[in-house]
């Protein structure tokens, strides 16, 4: 029996995680990619509707292909009424989450699972207020955290460069707290629907099904990493090893790390009664963490770095702006992240305002 899945989001790693579905469960999963328009599908057939992996191990170079299915329209039954989705992952960028997810609501219902594979934080809790305002009908939501580090070359190609890990959970369909018909599916890979149990069976993807508060410490991990390399680098237009040679970029981290670990402990109460998640959020252990990125992932240039050079709008408000936005909330300063906030802002603005300057130039010649 197949399992319905769809993929919202045909980047890297959408793509890679369809993939990857396909290949280790090929009689069961079989993913549909959900592409942004119809010419981006029409580009996706051109290609025989493959999508290639390549992997680099010491010397030997790897390559994998699979066929999937895609569309561009939410799926609809031959009487026009949408067609139920099981299973849906969300892999677009943050800031486009709301507008991509919209068409499809009428294909959700509370039998639906929805798994956010995204950077940032808050996501969720902005759709529930948004489209699920009640949790009558509203799906189950999981949230994926990858440290996978991965790019497309050619539309229809993936590289899959950095060999990470997932971490998946679920999110409480009320905020911070969880229900007690909830806690069957808290880490419970047994009571987990189907689609967590194949994508933990898969080799490459080396993911874990691990309970609600683990899971927000590593997606705080995540965020103070991605806080501190993605606008700096953007900023200072460097590649993340190159931050280590800053004379000032150490002392900037560990302001924006202090002002995310004040926020966190505000937010989440249970910080402060587990000496485990304290010792996790200790600032000094997670600076090191930001620094050992730095240090793995030298030669890569980050995803808000190449958002600004490709005139493209950052999610610098699903970053360092939840952050600030925790700050607000609690009444907390959060002034360093504000003005890194502002900083990449400026810094596209400026990028675009030079291009379209350009353009209207070579339009006058």
């Amino acid at each position: 029996m197949s399992s319905r899945i769809y993929v919202l989001g045909a980047g890297s790693m959408g793509s890679l995680l369809a993939h990857e579905l396909r290949q280790s469960a090929p009689e069961i999963a079989n993913p549909t990619l959900l592409f942004k328009g119809e010419q981006r599908l029409r580009d996706f057939i051109a290609h025989e509707s493959k999508i290639t992996v390549i992997r680099q191990k010491g010397e030997n170079i790897f390559k994998s292909e699979s066929q999937l299915a895609a569309g561009w329209q939410p799926p609809m039954s031959r009487e026009g009424i949408p067609s139920h989705i099981d299973n849906l992952i969300v892999a677009t960028k943050t800031y486009l989450t709301e507008a991509a997810l919209r068409p499809y609501i009428g294909n959700l219902s509370s039998n639906s699972n929805v798994l956010f594979l995204q950077n940032g934080m808050g996501v969720a809790d902005d759709l529930r207020r948004k489209f699920w305002p009640s949790s009558i009908n509203r799906p189950n939501f999981f949230q994926i955290i990858s440290t996978h580090g991965a790019y497309k070359a050619l539309p229809n190609v993936v590289h899959h460069v950095g060999l990470g890990k997932l971490s998946i959970g679920y999110i409480p369909k009320h905020r911070h707290s969880l229900q007690s018909d909830e806690l069957k599916l808290d880490g419970n890979l047994k009571n987990s629907p189907k689609i967590i149990e194949l994508l933990t069976e898969s080799k490459n993807l080396n993911a874990s099904y691990i309970k609600h508060n683990p899971l927000l410490l590593v997606q705080m991990e995540k965020l103070v990493v991605n806080a501190c390399i993605n606008p700096l680098s953007a900023v200072l237009d460097c590649l993340n090893g190159d931050l280590l040679y800053g004379n000032k970029t150490f002392e900037l981290m560990k302001k924006v790390v202090q002002e995310a670990v004040d926020c966190f402990k505000a937010e989440y109460s249970f910080i402060k009664f587990d000496p485990q998640s304290s010792s996790f959020l200790d600032v000094g252990r997670l600076l090191n963490t930001v620094l050992d990125v730095c240090k793995l992932t030298a030669s890569n240039s980050s995803s808000m770095r190449e958002d600004v050079r490709h005139l493209n709008r950052t999610e610098i408000d699903w970053i360092n702006g939840y952050i600030v936005k925790l700050g607000t909330r609690h009444r907390i300063p959060t002034p360093v992240n504000r003005l890194l906030i502002s900083m990449v802002n400026n810094k596209l603005s400026i990028e675009q305002s030079i291009e379209l300057s350009s353009t209207q130039i070579d339009k006058t010649k």
